[in-house]
């Protein structure tokens, strides 16, 4: 078998494929746009940058802090995972 073909049966090919294809464009594929939306939500979640501004403790601290890190994480899966899909539909 062929190396090409081998990569092409790789999903990490098939996700550098899509984001190269978002960069080169500079834009978004319109199906990845929620999940990028979502994890634009987590990294500017106001719960924790006014925890971490207003010097909470550690607990509520760390509680938000896992929080938004959770709802960057779903929305990097659902963006890559219709950048993929959009991918492999070209």
């Amino acid at each position: 078998m062929k190396p090409a073909r081998l990569l092409n049966l790789c999903p990490y090919t098939h996700l550098w494929r899509a984001a190269k294809h978002a960069v080169t464009t500079r834009s978004l594929p319109r199906s990845a746009r929620p999940g990028a939306s979502i994890a634009l939500l987590g990294l500017f979640c106001p719960f924790f940058w006014i925890a971490l501004l207003s010097g909470a403790g550690k607990g509520e601290l760390l509680f938000h802090a896992t929080h938004s890190g959770i709802v960057i994480l779903i929305g990097i899966v659902m963006m890559l995972a219709s950048m993929t899909k959009d991918g492999a539909s070209r």
